[in-house]
């Protein structure tokens, strides 16, 4: 039994902490990299898939249509997916001859959205961006200035989320933490074996490495970008490309969403398994291995310590007890904070709602695409600041 502890232990604290200082070392010594090279001119196209986006798609148009890009030659498609208010009249509203949209027969879910913009595109360079993420000036730029180096297949741009004080700070400031650290880790992993996957957010591909049809049933961010990696090609971390997001408030909506999220990422993941053999992925298998599976069976071995901490401690008392009130403070912060508003300005309680909801989440996820749930459409939670 304690031995059974010490594994369950060893391996959450190796995914949770030790996996990501690890790499951040092995990248400060081993992830030294050529300067790039002069930027080569590319023809890209910045595809969009907009559903009901009719208070956001202008701005967004105006973030990349206000974009340097340097050398290179950019245009914009916006797929609206069956809309029902006016996100097509408001992508063609700033008469940009760089600016195509058009609009789907009925609502068919992001995947076939981005399915249709892609039969349309014949660029060198696809730009996935989510239509209620802003770029940051020079954004696009920076995406595209790695593609200069002939063994890039993709690269990845930077979340910056952005919220307001108010009800439900919490969860955004929690998730801002969360996104340098992964800022940092995606950082490791490129200079390493190459990034392990995108965020929807803002990332770029080879045109000639996306697939034709994206599966409605799946992440199709993480599906998109490991065709790079899957057709031994890098994918690349650009921290300074930057797009940035409004964090939701809204505690339930946003549990849903990494339910869905972690389905969908889930199958993603099961559906490209061949990429974590290292005999033929080298390096990058091994982090899609630590970094997306076991990262995510972290959901069911929290469970499995709390109760083998409760058997040790009983037996055994000493540090099993102490491993054993640790997570009891935790969950019980948690717990409390969302029932009763007071305690949640307990300092380091918006940490442990964040950490129990996340994982809570993600169990959840997995359980239910191992069901056989398929999440093809829903309507978004929106992504908003605090109202």
């Amino acid at each position: 039994m304690t031995l059974l502890f010490w594994v369950c232990a060893g391996l959450i604290g190796f995914s949770l902490a030790g996996y990501g200082l690890l790499w951040c070392l092995l990248a400060a010594v081993f992830g030294r990299r050529a300067p790039l090279p002069p930027e080569q001119p590319l023809r890209a196209t910045v595809l969009i898939a907009a559903r009901n986006e009719e208070a956001a798609i202008r701005a967004k148009l105006e973030t990349v249509l206000a974009q340097d890009c340097g050398p290179h030659r950019l245009d914009v498609l916006v797929v609206s997916d069956g809309s029902e208010d006016a996100t097509l009249e408001q992508s063609l509203s700033l008469g940009s001859p760089r600016i195509r949209a058009f609009q789907t027969p009925e609502h068919g879910g992001k995947a076939q959205a981005l399915t249709a913009g892609l039969a349309r595109i014949d660029a060198d360079v696809v730009v996935f961006s989510d239509a209620n993420s802003m770029l940051s000036p020079g954004a696009l730029r920076q995406l595209l200035a790695p593609f200069a180096r002939p063994d890039t297949g993709g690269v990845c741009g930077r979340l910056q989320p952005q919220h307001r004080k108010g009800r439900g700070g919490w969860l955004a400031r929690a998730e801002r933490l969360f996104w340098v650290y992964d800022s940092a880790l995606k950082a490791a992993e490129s200079r390493l074996g190459g990034a392990v996957s995108a965020q929807g957010t803002l990332y770029a591909m080879r045109r000639k490495l996306v697939p034709e049809r994206v599966p409605g049933d799946v992440a199709d961010d993480f599906f998109i970008s490991v065709q790079a990696p899957a057709q031994h090609r890098r994918l690349v971390f650009e921290p300074r490309a930057v797009a940035q997001e409004a964090v939701t408030s809204r505690t339930g909506e946003e549990f849903m969403r990494r339910v869905r999220s972690t389905e969908r990422g889930w199958r993603g993941l099961m559906r490209m398994r061949r990429l974590m053999n290292p005999g033929k992925y080298g390096l990058y298998a091994l982090q899609l291995l630590l970094h997306k599976g076991l990262r995510r069976i972290v959901a069911f071995l929290l469970p499995l310590l709390l109760v083998l901490s409760l058997a040790a401690a009983t037996a055994h008392g000493g540090i099993y007890t102490a491993v054993l009130l640790m997570q009891m403070v935790i969950y019980g912060v948690a717990a409390g904070s969302l029932l009763w508003p007071l305690l949640a300005r307990l300092p380091g309680s918006g940490l442990c709602r964040f950490f129990v909801l996340g994982h809570a989440a993600m169990g959840f996820g997995i359980l239910r695409a191992m069901a056989g749930v398929h999440s093809v459409r829903w309507a978004p939670a929106r992504r908003v600041a605090d109202e």
